[in-house]
């Protein structure tokens, strides 16, 4: 009896890198949402998104999200509830996005790595320029449809 090992098939792309992303839907007193433009030179840069970032390894999406809009912002957040997730595919790179609600409870959102702030009237939010991932998130915000 011959043993041995099950031939694969080669696969002419390359690896497929996942990366779990999460971002916080933080609205003001007056129903305005936080938006952050991504630095020129940056993946997407010039477009605004709502901050977050990375989850990092170990990481629960809740802390991740508090660290980088602490690191980004100088803000601290409280993490409310899951609002949806989006899946974004690129060569080579899938990005899994997890969006929360959120409220600031400390600090002035103050971009610190360059980036542009802003607080976006729900009905000027599909005139912002934004990654694809976002865009049914934006959608559903400017129609009120996710309360």
């Amino acid at each position: 009896m011959r043993t041995g090992t099950v031939p694969t098939m080669a696969s002419s792309s390359p690896p497929l890198r996942e990366i779990t992303v999460v971002a916080g839907v933080i609205r003001d007193d007056k129903g305005r949402v936080l938006l952050t433009q991504r630095p020129t030179g940056r993946h997407m840069g010039g477009l605004w998104e709502f901050p977050g970032g990375k989850i990092d390894d170990g990481e629960a999406p809740s802390e991740a999200l508090m660290r980088e809009l602490d690191e980004e912002l100088g803000i601290e957040i409280v993490v409310q509830r899951p609002l949806t997730f989006a899946i974004h595919d690129e060569p080579g790179l899938r990005i899994l996005l997890l969006f929360f609600d959120a409220r600031i409870s400390g600090g002035e959102p103050r971009g610190h790595e360059g980036q542009a702030v802003e607080w976006v009237a729900m009905k000027d939010l599909p005139s912002f320029p934004t990654p694809p991932a976002d865009a049914e998130l934006i959608r559903l915000l400017a129609e009120r449809s996710i309360p």
